[in-house]
């Protein structure tokens, strides 16, 4: 399954680690040091700009323009659909 994450971007959930408001960057070194790293091997996408929140997966981190919560309730929005399709699948 993917997920639009904003900036026409889209990541697939199962490579999501987790989803982080931009407001900890301020406060956290290893986040600091985290986003660092990814700019210095090009794995960073998005506008840091207009971000707020961090989408962290196993291979790149991206700047979304969604906040945290809104994210989460289309990831759990999605999760719900296929559950529900599996679920009419087997009872048929």
């Amino acid at each position: 399954m993917f997920i639009y994450i904003g900036n026409d971007l889209v990541v697939e959930s199962t490579y999501i680690i987790s989803i982080l408001d931009t407001q900890l960057e301020k406060t956290s070194s290893k986040l600091q040091r985290m986003i660092k790293e990814f700019e210095e091997n090009d794995q960073l996408h998005g506008d840091k700009l207009t971000a707020k929140s961090v989408v962290v997966t196993d291979n790149a981190l991206y700047y979304s323009p969604l906040s945290t919560l809104t994210l989460k309730k289309t990831k759990e929005l999605y999760q719900n659909t296929i559950d529900t399709n599996y679920e009419m699948q087997v009872n048929e």
